[in-house]
């Protein structure tokens, strides 16, 4: 159900065919080369022409060139043939940055491609194992610092009331915040941790989030929500998504600021929900990075904003889960929007 990131606008130039499984793009380098040579040859033969006491016929010319231009049209085949390889390097590198970590060359034949493409598999290969290690530990170290957060937080509830009291204990419901953001990412790419599937009333998930922030300045405003949408969605995560949109829009909304707005709305191909607020906004520069795990606009990491740049991370893997996508627009100054997309049923099944 896992697929590949595909919330941003595709691109459009010929150059992204690794984005939409096309061939790769034609180079014509070798025909350009092959082009030059041939005007070359025809412009030397005919200036020998000219100032040759011989003389040289323009038939003569038109025979030679035409030979030329059959020797040169079997080279551009041959060199075509020869750097075929190359072609799927290129296709094979593009995979990799489009994160298929999966990819394998086929080897067999001898050659310096051959030997390239083993060491092309190694490296990735390799690459894959750290990465895998480094999840592994990532997820060792978030369940072994579970149980004593859980205990330090039962000693200091039952210490007396001071002031260092709430503070460590707000400090301790953040680390647990990001563990529980940390576990619940690496389940959903276990197989152990695929969704729970179930027909979820879209608008009463949204009403019974929203409800919950009601007290939040400055404040959370339904505008069009009908009063029975329903989807097939594993409905803890879909709340786990919005009220991590919902934290994020209201934390970086000034207490003056307009409520925070949800939209929802039903089109041909998907039921699309979209959540604006009218805070600081997001640089431009900065807009596609926040989906990066850890990843966070405010470099100060500051106890007033919190987080440590999980939960947008989350909130994407959980909405590629269910096959649908998140996007994102921001102006500084001026707020975000947050769009989420859900499919209809037929493209959920094919999904799942």
């Amino acid at each position: 159900m896992h697929r590949k990131e595909n919330w941003r606008a595709a691109c459009p130039s010929r150059y992204a065919w690794g984005h939409h499984h096309l061939r790769p793009p034609r180079h014509w380098f070798f025909a350009r080369i092959c082009l030059l040579i041939f005007l070359s040859v025809c412009v030397a033969l005919l200036l020998i022409g000219l100032f040759s006491n011989d003389g040289f016929s323009f038939q003569q010319l038109r025979h030679i060139s035409g030979w030329i231009f059959v020797v040169l049209l079997a080279s551009f085949f041959i060199l075509r043939r020869l750097f075929l390889p190359m072609r799927r390097l290129l296709y094979g590198v593009q995979e990799i940055a489009d994160g298929n970590l999966e990819f394998q060359f086929k080897t067999g034949r001898h050659g310096e491609f051959n030997y390239l493409a083993q060491t092309f598999n190694v490296m990735v290969q390799r690459v894959r194992e750290m990465l895998q290690a480094k999840s592994q530990l990532l997820l060792d170290v978030s369940h072994e610092l579970r149980s004593p957060l859980t205990r330090l937080r039962v000693a200091l509830e039952m210490m007396p009331r001071h002031r260092l009291k709430e503070s460590m204990l707000s400090d301790i419901a953040q680390m647990e915040t990001m563990l529980t953001e940390i576990l619940e990412a690496e389940r959903l790419r276990s197989s152990n941790g695929q969704l729970t599937l179930t027909r979820v009333n879209l608008s009463a998930v949204v009403r019974d989030v929203a409800r919950r922030y009601k007290r939040r300045k400055p404040g959370v405003k339904l505008l069009k929500i009908p009063k029975d949408v329903r989807i097939n969605a594993d409905e803890a995560r879909i709340k786990i998504v919005l009220q991590n949109i919902l934290e994020n829009a209201l934390k970086y909304s000034t207490r003056q600021a307009q409520p925070v707005e949800i939209a929802l709305a039903c089109e041909a191909a998907y039921i699309e929900l979209t959540i604006r607020d009218f805070g600081v906004g997001i640089p431009s520069a900065e807009q596609e990075k926040v989906f990066e795990p850890f990843y966070r606009v405010d470099k100060s990491r500051t106890k007033k904003t919190g987080g440590y740049g999980l939960g947008l991370s989350l909130c994407q893997q959980i909405m590629q889960a269910h096959g649908g996508e998140i996007r994102l627009q921001s102006q500084p100054d001026f707020g975000t929007s947050v769009t989420l997309r859900f499919p209809l049923e037929e493209r959920q099944s094919e999904s799942g």
